[in-house]
């Protein structure tokens, strides 16, 4: 076992990769070059077979073979109809090993557990929440899991450590030619953001699925032809009314409010409220609510924000529509709105998440944010994070974008003192996101700043104290958070099924199965 600078222990090799442990954000010496993108060899003429109106015809067509690496994206998250038919055809056909590279999985890919208990799918790469994160967790089934953020999948498939032999890309309208986006068609969902710069250029073969081929070349193009080997016509991508759910459909309980409040403070008195400021839209209920607050905060101030970046609804298409922001970069529509306003609003940007969330981009959008607020399992007393699992282990969420927001000049995790379980702990269950890369905890009783050296940090400390806010000891906090809720038991077992990757391709943590 290796020790990385967390304290966590790791294998020297885990499913068939060799570990490199976290040094630190700054420490990262791991520099390289893209692979190169994939190359159709074969000319593609007019009279090419491209189109296809059957799951079955196109696989048949394609000579799948045992060991195919397949990806998928989740802008339609609890609505996607995509991911399980083609799955369940891919079973028919008795593939196994396959690995399944999808950007996200939810409550409504439930059913795939049937083709990992057959062996059909024997590894996942990519978030995992809900009953499949539970039921991995527990050994129900059995199979390896690397979790990656949003910018850390992006970069592993640019420098081709994680090979897609097949995209399959949902797309809400296609045109006669092959060009897609996600904001024509009945079941329009918004930004192609996730496979835009990845899946769409690096797969071996791209198929575009959709329920819409327009007679009309698209007016947006959101992924050209030119990267587009095949389309496959179905009867329905998915619900987009599904979109909001889990995380993005939580109400903030009015005793909570006293959190957000300290958000907003926080923000009035960093150095970085200004004019131009730029800020990163949460999903969660309580980032939600803040971006309420900030609106009363900017409009009292006279300050006019930059862009506005990330998940994108409502809150934040209505402070662009109102003046308070002047650009929103959209890497994930979030519901109707955000899609409506992606479809007719020009200042509203279409961005994949390779341009938002890579670390090793030339121009990363979350390193040059300002604000980032974002949620939490747990937290511990070296600010560590836990997104990913329970307290007692269970496997409940992905990473999503939560390493690469941390990375903005103030990042804040806004987290209650408790809830069933305490909330600050000692040591994090499991290290989504290093301590490192945070700069301020902030609970209904009170903010911590990171006392890790930084002169951001020591400014925002001055402020602070200066406007008479209370700061408090992570210590103190634990304090609170161990004698207000019973501390949670951890049964887990010594078998590692999971491993977290850092946005830059080093190790954080791995996961072992719990007994529940």
């Amino acid at each position: 076992m290796i020790v990385n600078s967390l304290g966590r222990s790791l294998p020297e090799n885990l499913f068939g990769k060799k570990i490199r442990p976290y040094r630190g954000i700054h420490e990262s010496k791991i520099r390289g070059k893209r692979v190169g993108p994939s190359y159709q060899k074969s000319i593609v003429t007019r009279d090419s077979k491209r189109f296809f109106y059957s799951i079955e015809s196109l696989l048949s067509h394609l000579s799948l073979v045992n060991g195919t690496t397949v990806s998928f994206h989740h802008a339609l998250r609890e609505g996607d109809n995509v991911i399980l038919p083609i799955m369940n055809a891919i079973s028919s056909f008795g593939l196994k090993n396959i690995t399944l590279a999808s950007t996200a999985l939810f409550s409504v890919h439930t059913p795939l557990k049937e083709h990992i208990e057959s062996g059909t799918i024997s590894r996942i790469e990519g978030s995992i929440n809900g009953p499949l994160g539970k039921l991995i967790s527990n050994g129900t089934l059995n199979l390896p899991v690397i979790l990656r953020s949003h910018g850390g999948r992006a970069r592993a498939i640019q420098e081709g450590s994680l090979h897609i032999d097949i995209a399959f890309i949902a797309a809400s309208s296609c045109d006669l030619i092959g060009n897609l986006n996600g904001i024509d068609g009945v079941n329009a969902f918004g930004s192609l953001g996730y496979p835009l710069d990845t899946d769409s250029l690096y797969a071996d073969i791209v198929v575009g699925v959709t329920d819409s081929i327009s007679s009309e070349p698209l007016e947006h193009i959101s992924i050209p032809s030119s990267r587009v080997d095949y389309i496959l016509e179905v009867n329905s991508i998915g619900n987009p009314k599904k979109i909001t759910s889990g995380s993005l459909d939580r109400k903030v309980p009015e005793e909570r409010l006293k959190i957000v409040e300290n958000v907003v403070e926080v923000i009035k008195l960093s150095e970085y409220f200004k004019d131009g400021f730029n800020w990163q839209a949460g999903a969660g209920g309580m980032s939600l609510a803040a971006s309420k607050y900030l609106k009363d905060l900017m409009l009292d101030s006279e300050v006019e924000g930059g862009y506005i970046f990330g998940g994108i609804e409502k809150n934040s298409v209505e402070m662009l529509q109102e003046g308070f922001f002047k650009r929103i970069y959209d890497a994930q529509s979030f519901d109707v709105i955000a899609i409506e306003s992606l479809q007719s609003n020009k200042h509203h940007v279409e961005v994949s998440i390779d341009h938002a969330y890579n670390p090793f981009n030339k121009g990363c959008i979350a390193n040059h944010t300002d604000f980032s607020v974002l949620g939490a399992t747990e937290v511990d007393l070296n600010f560590n994070v836990n997104a990913n699992t329970f307290s007692n282990g269970r496997l409940n969420s992905g990473i999503g974008g939560h390493q690469d927001a941390a990375r903005a000049k103030i990042s804040m995790i806004v987290i209650p003192i408790a809830r069933r379980v305490p909330t600050i702990v000692k040591k994090v269950t499991t290290v989504s996101t290093p301590g490192d890369s945070i700069d301020v905890i902030i609970t209904e009783e009170g903010v911590s700043i990171n006392p890790q050296s930084s002169v951001r940090r020591e400014k925002l400390k001055n402020e602070l104290e200066k406007a008479g806010i209370k700061l408090r000891k992570i210590e103190d906090l634990h304090a609170e958070s161990i004698s207000s809720a019973p501390i949670c038991e951890l049964n887990q077992t010594d078998q590692i099924y999971g491993l977290i990757e850092y946005r830059d391709g080093t190790h954080l943590d791995v996961l072992y199965q719990i007994e529940e």
